[in-house]
């Protein structure tokens, strides 16, 4: 089984990736992108518990499950770019930062849509714009926040608890970022998009802090689980053995 490759994607590899989420879009219950799923993946490094690709593949990809996939060829392209990008979350939020230009620091892939429009057709860029656009880091807070409502239970602190009002101010962000700049509170208009951003970022670290000191989030921000047998079904829940599904991609490391 070929090793996984622990340097960054490339633009050039962000870009394949997202192409492929986006044809995987049409047969999924859930539009994705990678900003969509860089968020998704925060989410998940900084939950209060390991959740494996069990439970969070089938959220992603709704009742298709890993059948979106048409070929080997899909899948491994997936699987490649999804854990590689995991593996680069994890190290960044596992590292002592004081500053978010800090090279070390978590930088989510969010989407660039001025540039995206500039790059498409007059007709294309002018389609895209009628039908609205996401805010800058939209998507991304909305992947954070589908783990959170998702696995709401994991998240649920004793009510009014110190505990509970801080998960809730480190929240607080993201939900903004989903929200329609018209809608936003005075206080939430006193800070730029920008700012809230960054203040969501910061939220992750915090986050993951606050479970790890508590006991709840793993350790370790990178580990790879035991690996069923190549002839095993794959405990992603397709129904195909392992070798023709998760184990066609290279090594899983969560």
């Amino acid at each position: 089984m070929p090793s996984l490759s622990p340097a960054p994607l490339s633009n050039d590899e962000i870009a394949a990736y997202d192409d492929l989420l986006q044809t995987l879009s049409a047969r999924a219950e859930l539009p994705l992108s990678v900003e969509g799923l860089d968020g998704f993946s925060a989410a998940l490094i900084t939950a209060p518990r390991l959740v494996m690709p069990g439970e969070y593949f089938p959220v992603l990809f709704g009742e298709n499950g890993m059948g979106v996939f048409q070929d080997e060829a899909e899948l491994g392209l997936f699987m490649t770019c999804f854990n590689r990008r995991w593996n680069e979350i994890a190290v960044a939020l596992n590292a002592p930062v004081e500053n978010l230009a800090d090279p070390k620091a978590y930088a989510p892939l969010i989407l660039d849509w001025d540039a995206i429009l500039e790059s498409l057709p007059k007709a294309e860029a002018q389609a895209m714009k009628a039908q609205g656009l996401p805010a800058y880091a939209e998507l991304w807070a909305a992947g954070f926040l589908l783990v959170v409502e998702h696995w709401e239970d994991d998240w649920a602190l004793p009510e009014d608890s110190k505990d509970e009002i801080f998960v809730d101010s480190c929240l607080d962000p993201f939900y903004t970022l989903i929200t329609p700049e018209a809608d936003w509170t005075a206080d939430e208009r006193k800070l730029k998009r920008d700012e809230h951003v960054a203040n969501a970022i910061w939220s992750t670290y915090d986050l993951r802090e606050f479970w790890r000191d508590r006991g709840y989030a793993p350790r370790t921000p990178i580990r790879k689980q035991p690996e069923p047998g190549r002839n095993d079904l794959c405990p992603c829940g397709s129904g195909k053995k392992f070798k023709k599904c998760c184990g066609a991609g290279g090594d899983t490391v969560h």
